[in-house]
């Protein structure tokens, strides 16, 4: 029996990399593999398995930087005393043999967030010790010669981790991650339901046009021009925030721009790609998003998407016919042409929401595993 290792710090049910890591590991363990999950103390996996062992390493005490280094050096130690076929990172460790590298670079999402942050927040960006470790760690397990393979989710993160790093690029593998495609046919099927519930349950009024806004970190993922962005459109538009984050600048940002009472904010959802069912349209124009998984799962959903060049699953996108690429972030005319250009496809489909779900079949996570599972060795 194969002896895997697969690194992830946490757990929460709403984290993209934290339910990749639950799926993934379901999958692999039907394959008659023995995993050891290295992971933080008191951590409520859901899944429990004969051939599965919950490893708790590092500490949870509340300071970033500490905590890092904990991890870090704990799994690397235990690794030195257990021996593995397969040591799978879906954290930024330093000791791996296969790594996934689903946040991107963190040295270009550094270049990015300075590049749209004020002097001062650069500056304590640049002094702290926390973003040095995390990119000397990052840097670290690049150069760690037990190196086979990396799992990149988009052609954009290959190219920004081949730019930042001597890495071969023949250990950049893509595979694009994976959703509950099949799974999430039923509430397609079902969608009408779906979204009276929901109208129902936040008393919103069934006759306007909603998009969605799905994903914590609103910065990043540029809740700030999806306002700027709806303020162009009719009144007729509202915008549902479904994630987690501090919501006090983008209140005040919609209340100067007149729309207070159309950006709707509902906080952390399970299932939030479900509140594609009760909207016209999606919008994650990010500054740095290595995949995209929400416009995905909005896709599954049968809606066209609005995302920014800075995201990996642009990649997917058929500009005009599924969604609209923002190529310019910071023109406050062209954000909003491309969100008038939104506009007009969702008034106009020139695809059917069959045929949106239909166009990324090939993201079902069966198909997708298989290829991790090949990634592995397995």
């Amino acid at each position: 029996m194969k002896k895997i290792a697969l690194i992830r710090s946490s757990y929460s049910p709403y984290g993209g990399a934290e339910t990749l890591t639950a799926a993934l590991l379901h999958n692999i363990l039907e394959s008659n593999v023995a995993v050891s999950l290295l992971t933080l103390p008191h951590q409520k996996w859901p899944i429990s398995h004969p051939n599965l062992k919950i490893i708790p390493l590092g500490s949870l005490v509340k300071n970033r930087l500490w905590q890092l280094w904990r991890f870090e050096q704990s799994v690397c130690n235990y690794l030195e005393n257990h021996s593995f076929d397969c040591v799978f990172a879906i954290d930024r460790v330093s000791c791996f043999t296969h790594f996934h590298a689903g946040g991107g670079s963190h040295k270009t999402f550094l270049r990015v967030k300075n590049k749209n942050s004020n002097q001062i927040s650069r500056l304590f960006r640049n002094i702290s010790l926390f973003q040095a470790s995390t990119l000397y760690i990052e840097k670290k397990g690049y150069s760690n010669p037990t190196l086979k393979k990396i799992h990149c989710c988009s052609q954009m993160v290959a190219n920004d981790l081949c730019n930042d790093y001597p890495i071969d690029p023949n250990k950049c593998q893509i595979i694009f991650n994976g959703i509950n495609w099949k799974e999430m046919g039923s509430v397609f099927d079902n969608r009408a339901t779906v979204a009276s519930e929901l109208i129902k349950s936040h008393g919103l009024n069934p006759e306007l046009n909603y998009l969605l806004f799905l994903g914590s970190g609103y910065s990043r993922k540029g809740l700030d021009i999806s306002i700027e962005g709806l303020s162009g459109l009719p009144d007729s538009y509202h915008l549902i925030v479904i994630g987690k984050d501090n919501e006090r600048a983008y209140i005040q940002q919609s209340k100067k721009l007149g729309i207070k009472h159309r950006v709707h904010f509902f906080g952390s959802q399970k299932e939030g790609w479900r509140y594609a069912s009760l909207c016209k349209g999606f919008i994650l124009p990010s500054r740095y998003e290595p995949f995209g998984l929400a416009a995905a799962e909005a896709q599954a959903m049968g809606v066209p998407v609005l995302i920014s060049e800075n995201t990996g699953y642009a990649e997917l996108v058929l500009p005009g016919e599924n969604g609209i690429i923002l190529k310019n972030l910071v023109n406050r005319d062209n954000i909003r042409q491309a969100f008038e250009e939104f506009k007009e496809l969702i008034e106009k489909p020139r695809m059917s929401p069959e045929q949106i779900r239909e166009q990324i079949s090939h993201l079902d996570n069966a198909l997708i595993f298989k290829k991790m599972r090949e990634f592995l060795g397995i």
